[in-house]
């Protein structure tokens, strides 16, 4: 009839764009959908999927396995570090110690030595042994 509306088939006419154009490599899909993988798609999928075969399963169990080992082997080693880092805080606390009163010793015979004189040392050293130091 003329005067009447032609109506499009249904998927013939674009969808409307969105207002502001989403950035590249961004997901418009809810958060839900994309953290549920494909939206609308169920979770569990049973039948012939690649993942039901037997050698899929295997090499998963097998890769699994390796990362457990994996991650075992990385805490194992992170808890080996944390105890040899409080064993060498501790010693090095020591020798900070050994180092500070080792420098109080020195300065206290330096005090000493400065104290004695000159010519009293020279005497005590060959009255002693009786060598002549001249």
């Amino acid at each position: 009839a003329p005067g009447a509306q032609r109506v499009p088939a249904p998927g013939a006419c674009p969808s409307p764009s969105p207002a502001a154009p989403a950035a590249p490599g961004a997901d418009s899909r809810p958060s839900g959908a994309r953290s549920a993988g494909l939206a609308g798609a169920p979770r569990h999928v049973t039948g012939t999927g690649p993942w039901n075969r037997p050698e899929y399963r295997q090499r998963r169990e097998r890769n699994n396995s390796a990362v457990r080992k994996s991650r075992d082997k990385a805490k194992k080693r992170n808890q080996e570090m944390q105890q040899k880092l409080v064993e060498l805080s501790s010693e090095n606390e020591k020798l900070h110690k050994k180092i500070e009163q080792l420098t109080r010793d020195l300065s206290s015979l330096r005090q000493f030595f400065k104290q004695l004189p000159s010519s009293s040392f020279l005497q005590a050293g060959t009255a002693s042994s009786g060598i002549d130091c001249r």
